[in-house]
């Protein structure tokens, strides 16, 4: 294809034809360009990609947005400015906080009504806009969970939080919205029918790139109103241990927790005394290996610190605040304050006896995380700033340097307060015990 320009007659055509109240209009964002000197025109298809030069497919653009597009198109443009509108801030930003946006005039999360043919084994979905949707219904082999594959109104979905509470990522979100504009989805997305509600909680990011790139319904295999436990330890599993998609260690460690409290009221309902060596023995004889159910009390004690209030260095956790550059990851805090400083799990003392430490333990960290980061990081962690109080936090808080300091940092307070374990050895790692003696 020849490349031309338009000419001056074309040109004044585009601008009549896109001009509204007196104004030309920016085609990517409707914003009026008063100043004509700041009108330039681009093509809608691109170019290079073998849009024509044509009065229908140019469209005028300000300097501003002709500078910044590149080689997207202005239609993949105008998603990019509102996809990042979206995201402004580093705000946390879930399925239904799209939704919400593209879908603006149907919402989004309706209830829908479905009668359910036993003899028939099918299932009858009556959505507003159509006759009754008629499906078979499968059973999964292993588990003996019911569902079924429909192409779904995005309107009829919503964010699963109790499965799914991971957070949107605009960068993948991005990523698949380019791939799904040229490719097909390959596989569903993972929904439950709950009470009269389809909740999706595997494949956030590609139903929420479908939906950007102005997909209005999505590919869906709904479960029937599954056994949730069963669904959140196999949806925890298929992103910890196989790794299909990894979550955020922030994410692991609420969903660890989160499965914690629910066995731990079920053990705690049992006669006899408590103690987290019970705690694992109680798991191990549901299924659990014992690696699996240290790792749970972990979690739970982790969540408990990184989550509260008082702890002043959580804000500086990038999982915890996305709206600059922080200093700490989770993973490194977890190797480094949460495995120094707590006594490793399980202990024989009875929970909530007048021995059990715990909570006193992690309010105690809670407290001394917050003195470091009082001392360390705020009013001297400044990016933007970049000046000598930030360079030297930054030098003090990179990742090596953490790592070595933190377990130093221990000793130290151990030997000052008196806390120092005789029994420690670095073969156990373990340096406070609940029952700690001061040094003599």
């Amino acid at each position: 294809m020849d490349r031309r320009q338009i000419s001056p007659q074309e040109k004044a055509q585009i601008l009549e034809s896109n001009r509204r109240e007196g104004s030309v209009r920016c085609f990517v964002d409707n914003a009026p360009i008063d100043d004509d000197e700041e009108i330039e025109f681009h093509h809608i298809r691109p170019y290079s990609e073998e849009g024509p030069t044509e009065i229908s497919n140019i469209a005028p653009v300000c300097r501003e947005h002709h500078r910044r597009i590149r080689t997207l198109s202005l239609t993949e443009f105008r998603d990019w400015l509102q996809l990042e509108e979206l995201f402004k801030g580093g705000q946390q930003r879930w399925l239904d906080d799209l939704l919400a946006v593209r879908l603006e005039k149907d919402g989004f999360g309706h209830r829908i009504r479905y009668e359910i043919s036993e003899d028939r084994g099918q299932i009858s979905l009556f959505l507003a806009e159509s006759s009754p949707r008629i499906f078979p219904l499968q059973v999964c082999p292993a588990t003996r969970l019911r569902y079924f594959y429909d192409v779904l109104p995005a309107k009829y979905i919503r964010n699963d939080k109790e499965l799914q509470p991971r957070p949107l990522e605009a960068a993948r979100v991005w990523e698949l919205y380019r791939h799904l504009l040229l490719n097909t989805q390959l596989a569903p997305a993972v929904c439950r029918l709950a009470g009269n509600q389809i909740l999706l909680f595997d494949g956030q990011h590609k139903s929420a790139a479908q939906v950007w790139a102005g997909r209005t319904s999505i590919d869906c295999k709904v479960y029937l109103e599954p056994d949730i436990r069963s669904l959140k330890e196999t949806n925890l599993i298929a992103h910890d241990k196989l790794r299909q998609m990894p979550f955020y260690t922030s994410t692991l460690i609420a969903k660890y927790s989160d499965i914690f409290r629910e066995e731990w009221q079920a053990y705690i309902e049992r006669p006899g005394q408590k103690a987290e060596r019970g705690f694992v023995e109680f798991l191990r004889g549901r299924g659990k290996s014992r690696a699996e159910a240290l790792k749970m009390i972990r979690m739970a004690m982790w969540a408990d610190i990184l989550d509260d209030p008082e702890n002043r260095l959580a804000e500086f956790i990038a999982e915890k605040n996305r709206a600059r550059k922080n200093p700490l990851t989770i993973s490194l805090v977890q190797r480094t304050f949460l495995t120094h400083f707590l006594a490793a799990p399980p202990l024989d003392i009875e929970f909530e006896g007048p021995e059990d430490k715990r909570q006193e333990e992690k309010g105690n960290l809670v407290r001394f995380m917050s003195l470091i980061a009082d001392e360390m990081l705020v009013g001297r962690w400044n990016p933007e700033a970049n000046n000598a109080a930030h360079k030297l936090a930054e030098r003090l808080y990179f990742a090596g340097a953490v790592r070595a300091w933190v377990p130093m940092l221990r000793d130290v307070t151990a030997q000052i307060l008196g806390l120092y374990d005789p029994r420690w050895t670095p073969k156990t790692g373990q340096l406070w015990t609940p029952e700690i003696r001061p040094v003599r």
